[in-house]
């Protein structure tokens, strides 16, 4: 069934970009989803054997003429695994990759507040968390929301480390600085500079892993900054493309002034439509691979079609 559906619609598709964060079988205490390294290779065997080609992210967005059969692969945080575990899967198979790093988490410098609230949320129950919310709800401008993450992350950015500290001192946790310090979550600069000796690039993920959509230009601007900052300072390269945080889109008039501030040549959602990722849109879009039941053929062809394009 998966064979005749993708080579019915191959031909009306633009390149897929997938990404996942986490690879490995343990669970990452600072995201929530996960694909096996296995369930990784297995995806990549079958999209090969289906007829598709992965190429890099950057052949992708400089050709003029791609469309159906190409894909690229991406990671987003740059969780250690990445290198422990994804990366001698891709070599093995020859897939290229491209990784989105938020700046503040590089090296293992610092956590995002989105690392924390998943961590928080798998040392304090949900049901405890609910019970604190109407004390904080005003305070740190939470909505309510049916789930949990949801209401955490309707905090404001400027607030979120303040909401933090309080969680951290109401339960007792443990300081953030000795899980970097014991867990070392994400990628080295060593490990970043040997995975770019070997063909992998990197691009931008905002400093703070920031819901952008939700800051002024100004702020936005200043996030990516901070991102660039943190790639010269640890004497990266990296490409003037930018993942939105968790998909969340800015405007078209904040994108083009990104393009003629800063110099940012392309921006990542990840809602796919048919006639997505096309030479002239400077707004790309890309697939998870990490949740739960993903399915080749109805997240790859099937949902993208049933989506109403947007005009970017």
């Amino acid at each position: 069934m998966w064979n005749s559906a993708i080579a019915a619609l191959r031909s009306v598709t633009s390149p897929k970009v997938l990404y996942f964060h986490h690879v490995g079988n343990r669970r990452n205490p600072y995201y929530t989803l996960k694909i096996t390294a296995r369930a990784l290779r297995k995806l990549i065997e079958y999209l090969l054997n289906s007829g598709f080609s992965f190429i890099s992210l950057q052949d992708a967005l400089d050709s003029k003429k791609l469309s159906g059969n190409y894909v690229c692969i991406c990671s987003d945080d740059g969780f250690a695994s990445n290198y422990e575990e994804a990366f001698p899967v891709l070599k093995e198979l020859r897939i290229p990759l491209t990784m989105f790093l938020p700046g503040m988490c590089m090296d293992n410098r610092s956590f995002a507040p989105n690392h924390l609230f998943a961590y928080l949320r798998t040392q304090v129950p949900d049901h405890q968390l609910y019970a604190e919310l109407p004390g904080l709800a005003v305070k740190f401008g939470l909505k309510e929301s049916e789930s949990i993450s949801s209401t955490l992350f309707s905090c404001p950015q400027d607030k979120r480390q303040e909401l933090l500290a309080w969680f951290w001192e109401r339960f007792d946790l443990i300081d953030p600085a000795l899980l970097l310090s014991h867990d070392k979550p994400f990628l080295s600069r060593e490990q970043l500079g040997q995975m770019v000796n070997e063909g992998v690039h990197l691009a931008l993920h905002s400093h703070s892993h920031a819901d952008l959509s939700r800051l002024s230009y100004t702020e936005i601007k200043q996030e990516v900054l901070d991102n660039i900052r943190a790639f010269e300072e640890l004497e990266l390269p990296y490409k003037p493309w930018l993942a939105l945080p968790c998909g969340r889109e800015i405007s078209d008039v904040s994108m083009q002034s990104l393009r003629k501030e800063l110099g940012i040549s392309r921006f990542f959602g990840i809602r796919s439509h048919m006639g997505d990722n096309l030479p002239h849109k400077i707004l790309w879009q890309r697939i998870s691979i990490e949740a739960k039941g993903f399915d080749p053929v109805l997240d790859l062809q099937v949902k993208p079609l049933l989506r109403t394009p947007k005009s970017r």
